[in-house]
């Protein structure tokens, strides 16, 4: 009997901007909870060769957060870095490890919506 090789399905990716400008695009699929209990965006970026879904997940960055209550599933977005301010003095002091914070614009598509059924 010859055994056949079974290639893995791709895990979900995260989507992590590095430099000002970087965007993706794709359907909302579902939105989710992180371990810490904030929302996510789940995109779907269409299909690999084999037909399988491919999806990422959108950070959890406050900013980028405030816009779900504006997206439906199934709405076409377009989500880019646009802008990363560095923390104060005083949040600083509050908490020295503080990262930037990321800003985002997210633009819709509504011919490109889709319905998950």
């Amino acid at each position: 009997m010859a055994w056949e090789e079974v290639e893995p399905v791709a895990a979900d990716k995260y989507w992590n901007p590095e430099k000002i400008g970087d965007n993706i695009e794709g359907n909302v699929f579902e939105i989710v909870k992180d371990q810490w209990n904030n929302d996510r965006i789940v995109l779907d970026l269409g299909d690999d060769a084999e037909g399988n879904l491919i999806t990422t997940t959108l950070p959890a960055h406050a900013q980028l957060r405030s816009f779900i209550p504006k997206l439906k599933i199934g709405e076409y977005i377009n989500v880019e870095f646009v802008d990363q301010i560095p923390p104060t003095e005083k949040q600083l002091e509050a908490q020295p490890d503080r990262s930037p914070t990321n800003i985002y614009a997210v633009k819709k598509d509504p011919a490109r919506a889709t319905s998950y059924e």
